[in-house]
């Protein structure tokens, strides 16, 4: 199945420039404002992970080029490289821990990695301009794998005896932890037991659809591999939170009109928390319970939601989720609920999580679920390893 191969990755000299807190930034799509991380440090990452200015993508690849030659960013020899994650969970402490690593590139139709959501053109347009102009992954895309032996992780725990090669907290209490797999015979164990393992894409569809196009441009010699991050689907750090929908800018939105239309299709209750088949609407001043009738529905939340309520009672289809028109996402339900108390947004749907093993069952049918049905937490930090192409 999957082909992944240890890598020369590109890293900071942090003697040069400076400590990696000050370096490392979230990925792209969770930015919300670069300055934040721009005034860190001349070197940030988010220089190179979300560019600015009259022409990013060159400025990008130029900035790239000069910390090069200037030895702020270094190759180092051929490795995997184990990552941990220590984040606060509510009120428990987990770790979510996998292996950096190359990944040979092949279309969905292979089998070998599978999506899991939808994606747009517009952030897809995005990384194939970076992509192209810089010639390197500035981050990764987040894998699953099933091992029920549990091979990568019995190999990889050995090396956290050791004190880690980095190790810092950022600003949001987030511990990162990195240490260097390459013993000779370790790195052929893990390539063999991923031979027989299918990767799941978990986050990180829009990079690597992009990666595939770039292949397919520049060809195998100089862009043969994708960027990635393995995460074993048991490991019990790893954890999905829901994405919460804020719908805004409706034309002539009238709730209780919605209410009655959506009580064609949904006992409609006031208050609760999203259940089976279940799903619980903001209103402006009251929480609605929305619960399917079909009671031999037995879809994932996202989908009754999309399918069910967003597209055919508010007309919020695909083509107002491209635009980013009508709605908004976030992981907080309070955020969500606040929104619509405050007059920001019209209504807000909360739903259940979406489960891992949910995850892998869409997948293996080929289906997909909407974009942004899923929310891996914790983010991984940008910067850290990168991938040049052809190296």
């Amino acid at each position: 199945m999957a082909t992944v191969s240890p890598f020369s990755a590109l890293v900071y000299d942090f003697d040069k420039a400076g400590s990696p807190g000050s370096l490392c930034c979230p990925p792209y799509d969770i930015i919300p404002d670069a300055s934040v991380w721009r005034d860190k440090s001349p070197y940030n990452a988010v220089r190179l992970e979300k560019p600015e200015g009259d022409d990013p993508y060159s400025g990008a690849a130029g900035l790239l080029a000069d910390w090069k030659a200037r030895g702020i960013l270094r190759r180092t020899p051929a490795a995997y490289y184990l990552y941990e994650i220590a984040f606060q969970d509510g009120a428990e402490r987990k770790t979510v821990s996998g292996l950096f690593a190359r990944l040979e590139l092949t279309p969905y139709s292979a089998g070998e990695v599978l999506p899991h959501e939808n994606t747009l053109s517009k952030a897809k347009e995005d990384r194939y301009r970076l992509m192209t102009a810089t010639r390197c992954h500035t981050s990764p895309i987040y894998c699953l794998y099933h091992d029920g032996r549990h091979t990568v992780l019995t190999v990889t725990g050995r090396y956290k005896a050791e004190p880690p090669a980095v190790e810092f907290t950022d600003g949001e209490g987030l511990t990162h932890r990195l240490w260097v797999v390459d013993d000779p015979g370790d790195c052929e164990a893990i390539r063999r037991s991923f031979q027989e393992r299918r990767l799941y894409i978990a986050d990180g569809h829009h990079r690597y659809e992009t990666a595939l196009r770039v292949r397919g441009e520049l060809g195998a010699a100089a862009s043969p591999d994708g960027f990635v991050f393995l995460v074993d689907m048991s490991h019990p750090g790893l954890v999905v939170y829901p994405t919460h929908r804020i719908v805004t800018g409706l034309a002539g939105y009238d709730e209780q009109k919605t209410l009655a239309r959506l009580a064609g299709s949904f006992r409609v209750e006031e208050g609760g928390a999203p259940g089976r088949n279940t799903v619980v609407m903001a209103g402006r001043e009251t929480m609605y319970r929305l619960i399917y009738k079909d009671d031999a529905f037995d879809g994932l939340d996202v989908t009754l939601l999309h399918d069910h309520i967003l597209e055919p009672v508010l007309g919020v289809g695909a083509a107002n989720m491209a635009a980013g028109t009508n709605l908004r996402y976030t992981r907080d339900a309070d955020e969500a609920v606040r929104a619509v108390r405050e007059g920001g947004a019209q209504c807000a749907f909360l739903i259940n999580a979406t489960r891992v093993d949910q995850i892998r069952a869409v997948a293996d049918a080929g289906g997909r679920m909407p974009q942004k049905s899923t929310y891996f937490y914790p983010k991984l930090t940008t910067g850290l390893i990168m991938n040049e192409f052809g190296v």
